[in-house]
């Protein structure tokens, strides 16, 4: 079986008040459509294929090539693309045939945030005849479609798949994803998309990896560095994430491995009781539950317990003061707070 990778970047960006077309503008230090098709070249696709109109985009396909340190793409002209995006997939479909492959990924260039994993889960995703990826309850582009599906596509209008979609849920497979699928439509939607590239970068710095799962920052300080993570209660490749609220900042996180050290879980635990921890291991566990219930998603495994991911008592002080920084009730958080003077000192380690 052969899949080819198809990106539609033939539109001309009306939306995006600028000089500049959108997939040319910068996310970091290279284009927004750079960042995608570098994430396409690393999932291995038989075929890499830019659907594109007025603009065909040449160096920019040059210099992901050389980013990914190989690779190909075939560049394919959509000669109605101006009549909406159902053109530009028709055409996509077209070379698809005659290529002669068993399927195609396809997905929009103006979502730079994917990520190759999504590209790759989408690609193996064979059991249905059509695949869509779920970002923490959003379905979005890209999607897989069989070659049964693509005479049943629209060949006119803006719509793609999505109406096939929506007609036919029991074909259609969700795959997790850890990405952030925002596209980028206007000039307030590529300043979301860039707070959301450096917030990538730097959590994947601080925690030393690619995040697993999709997340938010909801608390940073005050040079805006991300201190607490909103994490989605299922990764990416399907398992639990017990922890909602997960504590990354640096120096928060160092400071609490301090007050640990010096004997602060069991401190705490005396000082609080278990019958008021365990209280905001419910209250916890109910909150991670309502994020799960909103998005629709229904996992294989769900996560349980509380705080940390425990019924009992108190198994991490990081967890605990990440979920009272993002507003929780929280006692354990609390006690931390007031604490981390303990520790917040050249005089540390203090006597106790």
């Amino acid at each position: 079986m052969t899949v080819s990778a198809i990106v539609l970047a033939a539109g001309d960006g009306s939306r995006f008040e600028s000089d500049q077309h959108k997939l040319r503008t910068d996310l970091g230090d290279r284009p927004v459509l750079q960042h995608y098709l570098e994430a396409v070249l690393a999932a291995s696709f038989d075929e890499v294929v830019l659907i594109v109109g007025e603009d065909e985009y040449r160096d920019v396909c040059g210099a992901a090539i050389e980013n990914a340190g190989g690779g190909a793409i075939s560049v394919v002209h959509a000669p109605d693309w101006q009549l909406g995006q159902a053109h530009s997939v028709g055409a996509a479909l077209g070379h698809a045939k005659r290529m002669n492959h068993d399927a195609v990924v396809i997905g929009l260039g103006d979502q730079p945030l994917v990520g190759s994993a999504t590209w790759a889960a989408l690609r193996d995703a064979s059991d249905t005849p059509i695949a869509v990826a779920n970002f923490a309850g959003r379905n979005r582009p890209p999607t897989r479609l069989d070659s049964t599906m693509w005479d049943r596509v629209p060949i006119e209008g803006d719509e793609g798949a999505r109406g096939l979609i929506a007609a036919h849920p029991e074909l259609v497979t969700t795959v997790a994803s850890a990405g952030e699928p925002d596209d980028i439509d206007t000039i307030e939607a590529l300043e979301r998309v860039r707070q959301l590239h450096v917030d990538r970068g730097a959590v994947t710095e601080l925690l030393g990896r690619e995040p697993m799962g999709p997340f938010k920052v909801v608390v940073r300080n005050d040079g805006g560095a991300p201190v607490v993570l909103k994490n989605f209660p299922v990764l990416a490749d399907g398992r639990p994430m017990p922890t909602l609220y997960w504590l990354c900042g640096e120096r928060e996180s160092m400071l609490i491995g301090r007050l640990e050290a010096i004997r602060g879980v069991r401190r705490a635990e005396a000082d609080i009781g278990l019958e008021a921890i365990n209280a905001a291991h419910d209250r916890y566990a109910n909150e991670r539950d309502r994020v799960l219930e909103d998005s629709g998603v229904q996992p294989e495994h769900r996560p349980t317990g509380g705080v940390g991911g425990t019924r009992n008592g108190v198994k991490c002080l990081h967890a605990h003061y990440g979920y009272w920084l993002a507003g929780g009730d929280d006692p354990v958080g609390q006690w931390v707070h007031d604490h981390l003077d303990e520790v917040d000192s050249p005089r540390w380690p203090s006597a106790i």
